[in-house]
This record gives C-alpha cells, sequence and structure tokens, in this order.
C-alpha cells in the first residue's frame, strides 16, 4: 500500500465511529454511513480498489450457490479478487470416508475461480468441526498424526501451486483460555496427540505446498469484552511459543464476525493487537467478515448505517497495518449468510449483514468497504 493511502487509512483509524469506546474530536474521517452507493454497474469494483492499496479483496462461496445461483456467481466474479469455499474443502466434504476422498465440491469451486482468474483459499485443513463420523470414532493418540499428515499430504498435495492460502488450523483456541495448554480448545487432536498437532500440521502443509500462505484462523479478538481480551492475550502467547519453537506459520487469519450492537470496539486495542502480531514477522489476512444486526431495530436504512459504520469503524483499526494483505467477507449477498440460521433476528426478518442484499445491490456496507 502506498505510504500516502496509509497515512490516510491511519488518519481515519483515529477517528472514531459512533461504537468506538474513544471519543476524538476534530475528525475528518467520512463516516460510512455518509459514502455515496455506487450502482452494480460503476467500476472499479472492491477488488479493484482494494489493489489501488496493496491489498485484495474476496468473499467465500457456499457450494449451492456455485451450482445453482449464477446472478451471485456473476457478481463475485465482477467484486473479488478471492475466494474461499465455505465447506468444500473441510474434511467432512473432502474425505467423507476412511478410505475414500472425494474432490468434487473443492474442483468445482477452483475450477471456477481459475475460468475467471480469481485466486483460490484452502479453509481448512484442522477444525473441531465439519469432521466425518468415521473420524471422530477411530481417531486415537496411536494413529492421529499419520490420520493428519495423510489428510494434510492428499488434500494440500493434491492442490499445491493452485492456492493462495491454507487455513491450516481453524478456531485452535479455546472461548475460555486456560482450561487447556496454550490456551488450547479441547479438540480430538488436542487429546490425541496434544499441542504439537499444531506442529505437525503447520509442518505436514508446509512440505505438501510450500507455496501457499500457511495461516492460523480464529475468530473473538475484536472487542474489549472480558472473554476476547483473554482470547487476545492467548493468541499472542500461543504465535510467540510456535514461532519459538520453529513452526512455520505465516499469518494469522481474524474472521471479524462483528456484531452491530457490540459497544466495546476499541480502535487502539485492536490496532495495538495487530501490531503484535506483525511485531513476530506474521502477515495479518482479515477471512471472514461479516456484521450481525439481528439485535438492532427493523428499521433497514438504520440497520445498514449501523452495520457499516460497525465495520468500517473496525477495518479503520486494522487496514493501516503493512501487515495485513486483504479482506474477505464470509458471503457477498446477504442472500447467501449463514447468520440468518445461525443468529436468527427475533422479528423473523432477514440479516443485512454482506456488502449486497438479496437483490444483489450494493449497499452501505459495500461502501464501507470500498472507502
Amino acid at each position: 500500500m502506498p505510504t500516502t493511502k496509509r497515512r490516510q487509512l491511519l488518519a481515519n483509524a483515529l477517528c472514531a465511529a459512533a461504537l468506538s469506546t474513544t471519543t476524538i474530536s476534530a475528525c475528518s474521517a467520512t463516516p460510512a454511513s455518509d459514502a455515496i452507493i455506487e450502482p452494480v454497474a460503476s467500476i472499479p469494483a472492491l477488488n479493484a480498489r482494494a489493489r489501488r492499496r496493496g491489498m485484495f479483496y474476496g468473499a467465500a462461496v457456499n457450494h449451492e450457490a456455485l451450482i445453482k445461483d449464477p446472478a451471485t456467481m456473476a457478481r463475485v466474479d465482477a467484486e473479488c479478487g478471492m475466494v474461499v469455499g465455505e465447506a468444500s474443502f473441510k474434511w467432512e466434504a473432502v474425505h467423507p470416508a476412511a478410505n475414500r476422498y472425494d474432490f468434487s465440491q473443492s474442483d468445482a469451486l477452483l475450477a471456477w475461480a481459475t475460468k475467471h482468474e480469481i485466486r483460490t483459499r484452502g479453509h481448512a485443513l484442522v477444525w473441531h468441526e465439519a469432521n466425518p463420523e468415521w473420524l471422530t470414532s477411530t481417531i486415537n493418540s496411536g494413529n492421529a498424526e499419520k490420520l493428519l499428515t495423510d489428510h494434510i499430504k492428499t488434500v494440500a498435495g493434491r492442490y499445491a501451486k493452485r492456492l493462495a492460502h491454507w487455513d491450516v488450523v481453524n478456531e485452535a483456541l479455546d472461548d475460555v483460555p486456560g482450561r487447556q495448554p496454550l490456551g488450547l480448545r479441547d479438540t480430538i487432536w488436542l487429546r490425541a496427540l496434544g499441542p504439537a498437532y499444531l506442529d505437525i500440521a503447520f509442518h505436514a502443509t508446509a512440505a505438501a505446498d510450500p507455496q501457499a500462505l500457511r495461516v492460523l484462523n480464529d475468530y473473538g479478538t475484536d472487542y474489549t469484552i472480558p472473554w476476547q481480551e483473554r482470547k487476545r492475550a492467548a493468541m499472542l502467547e500461543l504465535l510467540s511459543t510456535l514461532m519459538h519453537r520453529g513452526v512455520p506459520i505465516q499469518a494469522v487469519g481474524l474472521q471479524a464476525h462483528l456484531d452491530a450492537a457490540e459497544i466495546t470496539l476499541d480502535q487502539k486495542v485492536l490496532s495495538r493487537f495487530v501490531a503484535d502480531i506483525a511485531s513476530m514477522g506474521l502477515k495479518v489476512i482479515v477471512t471472514e467478515l461479516d456484521v450481525r444486526d439481528d439485535r438492532l431495530p427493523a428499521d433497514i436504512p438504520s440497520r445498514d448505517i449501523a452495520v457499516a459504520d460497525h465495520a468500517k469503524a473496525w477495518l479503520d483499526a486494522v487496514l493501516p497495518n503493512p501487515a495485513v494483505l486483504g479482506v474477505l467477507t464470509w458471503g457477498l449477498s446477504d442472500r447467501h449468510s449463514w447468520l440468518n440460521t445461525k443468529f436468527p433476528r427475533p422479528d423473523g426478518l432477514r440479516q443485512r449483514p454482506l456488502p449486497l442484499d438479496e437483490e444483489l445491490n450494493r449497499k452501505k456496507l459495500w461502501s464501507a468497504l470500498a472507502t
């Protein structure tokens, strides 16, 4: 990113949005709520704008949208420089039986992205969810390392030199750090291998595909609420330990599943957290950004403003750091957001957490990402 642009972003970051805990006067930044929503036909789109800053923009794609929603995929093609499969690379999808792999979903996404000259992220080689029953019922301390390394060798090896990144380990940290060593989550891998499972996974990925950026991806490091304060500290301790052990981790993914009703977004704390990660020589990627609105009033214009302003306050704290490579949202259009199932609004209305609405029109959040 050019120095002048980073200085402007840093200036914007110091101008707290309405939901920030910091009060700053004489602020010259333009709130996302004041930004003009550009028509779909206008250019440049989000990735082109991001490239001007030396970054990229991308979005998650679910398999149903890929095969059944050409209108959404046309917008993905127009707006994105990178895609990530919501589930197409996970164990449950690619390794459904002990002696069988199924790459139909992951191959389909990569083929689409290659055709449209869009880069692809792999997500995720190790996770505590989306594991097939055969794995959870058979794993033990005697076979776990072979199961893990064989899986990574097969999956990451298949896509060697064709993926930009791998989320090697997803959501390794517990929401209540301290219950397990290094604040790690109690998973089948931790129980079978101890904390060394991270070392094994990152080394195996580096061997299978040395060109893909190797990422530790997690959520819950965004706000100054107590459990997230503890999780930020646990993340830094874990990263320091892994680096000291020579684990070939290269980047941290900040999921950024945000909540527009949360009032504890402290830009200074967040900016310092990103700087602490960068000081270890690691890159940072915003991997899954979306903004819940289930605790906001029903009025759509006010919801859209609150969502956009909240995202902008978060981004203004994170993006100025030169270690940040880019931003992906967890979906491009509201029509495919997981939040409507996971956190349904009590009034029955659909959430509006993504840059495009269900009719694929650009919203205030699009403008927040574009500025």
